[in-house]
């Protein structure tokens, strides 16, 4: 049997100031270099479209990209200093507005970075249940909760409290974060047993190397054991889904705060990635084949 086709997706985080802010001419580089689509909040579609959604969805078609949506339920956590302590209706709400305004872009998928990290698990588990509630209604597209600093699902026991808690449940895999949260690599055994069960519910993939004090490494060809570490988890998330049409990953590196310094070229540190994240589904998917 044939491997799933990968699908990598872009970030357009700060991609203005990284190559160019005519979405045209950016979308056609995009899909110069290989890119599938694009993964994009209502914010950015807006932002690089002047606020006009029929410019957007002509560009998706004139480049041949396809979408993966973004919903973001509070704050962008890649802005500074900006929290707001949003009540869990406040919460849904936003999750179901957004949800239904992303479906007239037809994404193949939506990842959603839902929720707040300073929720008990009672609250935690009132969001979810209502938060699957509300993506029933959306039939037509698929969507997954990112494992995110501040979000809900912060940390990885949280993370499987809530999985085994809700067998409907599924992820957006961003495994960066997780080593900063526990400041540790979770190399032992039962971090194993955890990275398994998440890779049986994980429908896309946030794909960037993060170590124990930063969620992004400056470059993962110099940071062996994190990038290794890293992909031995992408990899059981594609062993769980080697019998899909496509698999979905999107190589998610930022500029500051997120890079530690503004001479990091994240334009060129990205599309590194992508490029690396081929060579090794190639490899992986030869393994299966054989």
């Amino acid at each position: 049997m044939p491997a799933p086709q990968l699908k990598i997706f872009r970030v357009l985080w700060g991609i203005e100031a990284q190559f160019s802010a005519d979405i045209n001419v950016l979308f056609a580089e995009l899909h110069r270099l290989g890119y599938t689509g694009i993964e994009a909040s209502l914010s950015d579609i807006a932002r690089l479209s002047n606020n006009d959604s029929n410019v957007f969805q002509q560009a998706l078609h004139d480049h041949k990209l396809e979408l993966i949506g973004t919903v973001v339920t509070s704050f962008y956590p890649s802005e500074p200093d900006v929290w707001h302590d949003l009540s869990i209706d406040e919460h849904l709400a936003n999750l179901e507005k957004q949800l239904n305004e992303l479906i007239q872009f037809k994404p193949i998928h939506v990842n959603i970075q839902g929720g707040q990290d300073s929720w008990s698990t009672k609250q935690k588990e009132e969001y979810f249940e209502k938060a699957l509630e509300i993506q029933a209604k959306f039939p037509q597209i698929t969507s997954s909760h990112e494992t995110h600093r501040s979000r809900a699902l912060y940390n990885p026991f949280v993370t499987a409290d809530m999985v085994n808690r809700f067998p409907t449940l599924r992820l957006t895999a961003d495994y960066s974060h997780f080593p900063v949260v526990c400041e540790r690599l979770l190399q032992h055994p039962t971090d194993d047993e955890r990275f398994r069960l998440f890779a049986s519910r994980v429908d896309h993939i946030h794909a960037r190397v993060g170590s124990t004090q930063h969620a992004q490494v400056d470059d993962p060809r110099e940071s062996m054991e994190e990038s290794e570490q890293m992909q031995k988890w992408w990899e059981m998330v594609w062993n769980e889904q080697k019998n899909r049409k496509w698999i979905t990953l999107t190589p998610e590196y930022g500029p500051v705060p997120y890079a530690r310094t503004s001479e990091i070229n994240v334009w060129e540190l990205t599309n590194r990635e992508m490029e690396r994240q081929k060579e090794n589904y190639e490899k992986w998917a030869a393994t299966i084949q054989e």
